[in-house]
């Protein structure tokens, strides 16, 4: 009787325990080929591979043009809407 009280218990801690066990063992892949892919790279024979590595992907920099346009967008809109705001304030205080 106890055993099946606590058997959704025990199935949830064994799920539990293989997908942290699943992800322990892909953090530590990635992270020993990655931790050799980059000693590669910086003692690699061709001259600039730390400069290689820091180089910005052209995907990354159409993205961050992209949120620059959007933030200046967003602050003109702010601007036009306060700007607005003026006007119908002022405006109503004419009428009173």
């Amino acid at each position: 009787m106890r055993m099946i009280a606590y058997w959704k218990i025990v199935l949830m801690r064994l799920v539990d325990s293989m997908a942290l066990h699943i992800i322990f063992s892909i953090q530590n892949m990635i992270n020993k080929e990655m931790e050799e892919e980059i000693v590669q790279d910086l003692m690699a024979p061709n001259i600039g591979g730390i400069e290689r590595m820091l180089d910005e992907s052209p995907l990354v920099a159409e993205k961050r043009n992209r949120l620059k346009k959007s933030v200046k967008l967003l602050e003109s809109k702010e601007v036009v809407s306060n700007i607005m705001d003026r006007i119908s304030f002022h405006g109503d205080q004419e009428r009173d």
